[in-house]
């Protein structure tokens, strides 16, 4: 449903319940009307009094208007009455994060983890809490975690790679990003940097049908034509690499920024073409 019609039949009831206010409130959300949906929050919270579910959903509305301090209130709240509360453990550690407080973050998302081991993404946001904190090989643990939990989801498989790209394995790198294409053929994401890192590692032909797919994925963007006709000139197939980089240059996307971050992620050095 629409949000217009949606919005149009919320104001018709006389009292709205606490259940038709938060599914008014996360479309107005989803809209990026925060503060109206933050209002709507509110009042659902307040008509369910000390619901812990109510309270936490408030919680993680204040985190999205960026009130952070309110946010922590409703959480604590929340873990006064309930200790075990996974949700409000979850989103005080993401409070925590924000903050820089990494260990106070992580004793929260493991806590959460405790109560939900089975929740790909409570792992994860451990596993984030992990990194950020230089602890490697503990993140590496956790994504591998979440990968068990949601095998089928291609994020996490990228992730695990990308992790293996800070530590400059980029072998053990390219085997993860393969999996993460393998669970998602038709996302273009995965493909072009699974093409870029195929081209780090010298692997021209896996590049040249990666960037290709990629390209077939998303003919208008031109950036990945751009990068194509990189592996095109490393391979001396000049035509074809000025036939891309010419569609590159007459695409309105063309950000040869872009370009240069893609490459850098996967710790590509080059130089700019004339």
């Amino acid at each position: 449903m629409d949000l217009a019609r949606l919005e149009q039949q919320f104001k018709e009831k006389e009292n709205p319940t606490a259940e038709e206010r938060v599914e008014y409130a996360n479309a107005l959300a989803h809209a990026g009307r925060v503060e109206d949906a933050l209002a709507q929050y509110k009042l659902a919270a307040r008509q369910k009094g000390n619901d812990p579910s109510y309270r936490t959903t408030l919680g993680d509305a204040y985190v999205l208007a960026g009130q952070n301090p309110m946010a922590m209130k409703e959480y604590m709240a929340v873990l006064r009455r309930q200790p075990n509360h996974p949700d409000s453990r979850l989103g005080l550690g993401d409070v925590y994060r924000q903050y820089g407080l990494l260990k106070a973050a992580i004793g929260q998302y493991r806590h959460a983890v405790r109560s939900r081991p089975n929740n790909p993404l409570f792992r994860f946001k451990l596993a984030q809490a992990y990194q950020q904190a230089g602890m490697a090989d503990d993140a590496i643990s956790e994504i591998n975690e979440a990968i068990r939990c949601s095998p089928h989801e291609p994020f996490y498989r990228f992730w695990l790679g990308s992790l293996y790209l800070c530590k400059d394995d980029l072998q053990t790198a390219v085997q993860h990003f393969e999996a993460a294409v393998a669970c998602d053929p038709e996302d273009d994401y995965y493909q072009v940097r699974l093409g870029v890192l195929y081209f780090a590692l010298g692997r021209l032909e896996d590049a040249l049908e990666t960037l290709r797919n990629a390209v077939s994925l998303r003919p208008y963007r031109a950036t990945y034509h751009a990068l194509l006709a990189d592996v095109y000139r490393a391979m001396g197939q000049t035509i074809q690499a000025e036939v891309h980089y010419e569609r590159a240059g007459n695409l309105d996307d063309y950000d040869r920024d872009y370009v240069q971050r893609v490459k850098q992620a996967t710790r590509i050095r080059h130089e700019d073409r004339d």
